[in-house]
């Protein structure tokens, strides 16, 4: 019997529904407007062709770009900078899921400067975001001269695959592997599944960044912390260890894609039934869908993965970039 993959839209159901992909006969989840005669879709909410149809076949408004206050600006090691944001409380209230990125560039920049960057904290009472850049190319670099303004696109909310997985985990055991600047987004997925009464194990790789930047973010959390570096013999044989000797309901990898293999590895040897949830870490540049440079190959479709929701395991063992 040959499984049925869903594709489910991070957007579908929100105020940005239906996008411009409703426009082009490409909307991920509603088969009318990908050019079908018939409805095929998985989607139970309100039906996307019919708010089309009540839209007058217009795309509701997409997100707005607009400046922000940097309220602190910090260097940690040699390449790393951690910005304070202060955003309207609404967009702080959308930013607390896990997965949550916004688009971030210099005021000086034309549009294609704009970077998907990961939340790190979010506190919507006095609207303030923080995220952890990496300085690594001409996108970033450009930020390192700003300290008063910045601008911001958001919210937007596909920056991990296995979303639902990891939202539905309650009262069960997780294991977290995180390394380097994806240490930032694994706040938001601690903070998730212990707020949701799960018994969070962390693994911390310092990676290139050589330094553990989140500490002052998950201080108060009830969780086991370890450090390792989990490239080596030996933090391999940790990984292990926990696994098997643990019964972790979930897994999380924050990090490379090699990294998501390894530990995909080990979970499939060890402990099969435990779910997966990953990092995404395709090439994002609009957002929207539109531009097709986080599209994967999954068998013959291709998928935008900026928007779309996809199983875990046939990302990690069949994907074709």
């Amino acid at each position: 019997m040959i499984k049925k993959i869903m594709y489910e839209c991070i957007d579908v159901g929100s105020e940005y529904c239906p996008c411009y992909l409703a426009e082009t006969n490409d909307c991920i989840t509603c088969s009318r407007l990908q050019g079908k005669s018939f409805c095929d879709c998985n989607w139970g909410g309100v039906c996307i062709y019919q708010r089309y149809f009540w839209n007058g076949e217009k795309v509701n408004p997409s997100r707005e770009t607009y400046k922000a206050k940097i309220l602190d600006k910090k260097m940690v090691g040699d390449n790393l900078i951690i910005f304070k944001i202060s955003v309207m409380k609404t967009l702080a209230r959308q930013l607390k899921q896990p997965g949550s990125y916004i688009f971030i560039r210099n005021i000086n920049k034309p549009q294609f400067f704009d970077m998907p960057m990961s939340i790190m904290y979010s506190n919507e009472y006095n609207g303030e975001i923080h995220v952890a850049v990496q300085i690594l190319g001409s996108k970033t670099k450009s930020l390192l001269s700003l300290n008063d303004e910045i601008l911001v696109r958001g919210p937007y909310w596909n920056g991990l695959q296995g979303l639902k997985e990891l939202k539905t985990l309650k009262a069960s055991n997780a294991l977290i592997v995180a390394r380097g600047v994806a240490l930032a987004p694994a706040v938001l997925v601690l903070k998730y599944l212990i707020k949701n009464n799960n018994k969070v194990s962390l693994i911390i790789d310092k990676g290139k960044i050589d330094e553990v930047f989140i500490n002052e973010y998950i201080s108060d959390l009830n969780l086991v912390t370890i450090e390792s570096d989990i490239t080596t013999e030996k933090g391999t044989l940790l990984i292990r260890e926990l696994i098997k000797n643990n019964n972790y309901e979930l897994c999380y990898s924050g990090g490379s894609d090699r990294q998501h293999c390894e530990v995909k590895k080990l979970l499939t040897e060890l402990s099969p039934k435990t779910r997966f949830a990953i990092s995404n870490n395709n090439e994002i540049c609009c957002g929207e869908g539109i531009c097709g440079a986080c599209s994967i190959k999954i068998g013959k479709k291709v998928v935008k993965s900026c928007k779309t929701q996809i199983d875990t395991s046939y990302i990690v063992e069949k994907g074709e970039k």
